[in-house]
């Protein structure tokens, strides 16, 4: 599992400063890597990191162009193939694989590409709100046109997109227990890199890999929360496709089950853990 102490880092990840924090040393307990959402950074999963150190060593990223990681001025370094190369090499060089992978929406899906990418990597896949991607072209081309426009809005007005994020049906009724931290990290953002963070690496830009779910040999955790009914169904669907895969549906949250109820999420993934930690 490797012999670690807990720290704070930048570090050069292929041109880019990424930076990442360890949040306990234990030798005897894996490692755990988390990824954020669009617009978030590391200090989203402050509400359960606490619990989560019971059981494994949490390390969180800030993802490109995220919070205190550096950005690029063209989206195309955005792409899916060059997060998950940037991914790759961060664990590889800074940890001892495998590690337990989570990610939260955006998050998910780049931990989903990683893991089909470099398998070797994952012990242990748990995807919050995650998707496999749009199948249907014109659906996928129409979410890249809502991408294209909601780029288009943080760059003209970013105050007044994020009042339009913050009320989106997807994140259901259920308000974050800490609302004016996270409001806070969304709000300092840089406006490019989040613009071409949609363009780079929208949903409707990601490579669909619906047909490759089968490959996915590490155990997988999917969690969604209640009120979320569109990604229940996408959930389900990734449930069958999944061999060793099961599905947790956390009661009374949307889109952000570890901000709407942290506890039953980090009780999700402690289990997860513990049933999958090598001995």
């Amino acid at each position: 599992m490797g012999i670690f102490t807990p720290w704070i880092m930048n570090i050069r990840v292929r041109g880019i400063s990424y930076h990442f924090e360890t949040h306990s040393e234990t030798t005897e307990k894996p490692i755990l890597i988390l990824l954020h959402g669009f617009m978030g950074s590391g200090e989203s999963f402050s509400l359960i990191l606490e619990s989560l150190k019971e059981v494994c060593n949490p390390v969180t990223i800030d993802l490109l162009g995220h919070a205190r990681t550096e950005g690029a001025e063209l989206h195309y370094r955005f792409s899916t193939k060059e997060q998950v190369a940037d991914l790759v090499k961060l664990i590889s060089e800074q940890f001892t694989p495998p590690v337990f992978l989570y990610g939260y929406s955006m998050g998910a899906r780049l931990a989903l590409q990683l893991t089909l990418t470099r398998p070797d990597l994952i012990q242990g896949l748990l995807l919050e709100s995650g998707t496999f991607g749009i199948e249907d072209e014109t659906e996928r081309q129409a979410r890249q046109a809502l991408d294209a426009s909601r780029a288009d809005q943080i760059m003209g007005n970013f105050s007044g997109f994020l009042e339009d994020w913050k009320t989106l049906p997807i994140f259901g009724e259920k308000a974050t227990e800490a609302p004016n931290k996270f409001e806070a990290i969304q709000e300092q953002q840089n406006p490019v890199w989040m613009s071409n963070s949609l363009l780079g690496f929208g949903t409707g830009t990601m490579p669909v890999v619906r047909e490759r779910l089968h490959e996915l040999v590490a155990p997988v955790q999917l969690i969604v929360g209640d009120q979320d009914s569109k990604f229940i169904h996408i959930n389900q669907t990734m449930k069958k496709e999944i061999n060793n895969s099961e599905l947790s549906i956390i009661q009374e949250s949307g889109h952000r089950a570890h901000l709407d109820q942290p506890k039953a999420t980090a009780e999700t993934i402690r289990n997860f853990i513990t049933k999958h930690t090598l001995s």
